[in-house]
C-alpha cells in the first residue's frame, strides 16, 4: 500500500509514524484526531514522540499490544484509543481510533483495526 506523506505525524530516529489513508486524499482516523480536544491531541502526539524517538513506550497504560496475533497496538493518551501496527523496522501506520466508554476493550474496535490492516498489506482500499 502507498503511503502519502501528507499524512505523516512524525518522523523520529527509530519509526515514522503515518495516518492510514483510507484514499488517496481521505482518512478517517486523521478527521477523528482534527476532532480530539486539544489535550488529548497533544497527548497522541507525545506518545508518537516518544515511541518515534526512543523505539520503546515502556508505560503499558500508554502504550501496548491490543491484540497479539495481528500484532494491533495502541496508543492510549486519554480516554481514546489509537489503533496502530508495525509496517516494517521503520513504519507504523495508525488504522482506527474511538473514545474508550466502559472498563473492557472494544473488540469490535480490534476487529476494525486488523481489517483495516489486512486490506493494508493485500494492497485494498
Amino acid at each position: 500500500m502507498k503511503i502519502y506523506n501528507h499524512l505523516l505525524i512524525y518522523k523520529g530516529t527509530y519509526y515514522s509514524v503515518y495516518f492510514h489513508a483510507d484514499k488517496p486524499k481521505e482518512s478517517s482516523v486523521y478527521e477523528y484526531y482534527k476532532k480530539c480536544d486539544y489535550q488529548t491531541r497533544a497527548n497522541f502526539l507525545y506518545l508518537v514522540k516518544r515511541l518515534s524517538d526512543h523505539g520503546r513506550i515502556y508505560d503499558t497504560s500508554k502504550f501496548r499490544i491490543e491484540d497479539r496475533i495481528n500484532k494491533i497496538y495502541a496508543f492510549k493518551p486519554k480516554k481514546e484509543r489509537f489503533f496502530c501496527f508495525f509496517e516494517n523496522d521503520k513504519i507504523i501506520i495508525v488504522t482506527s481510533a474511538y473514545q474508550k466508554t466502559r472498563q473492557k476493550l472494544d473488540k469490535n474496535e480490534v476487529k476494525k483495526a486488523c481489517k483495516i490492516r489486512d486490506l493494508y498489506f493485500k494492497g485494498g482500499k
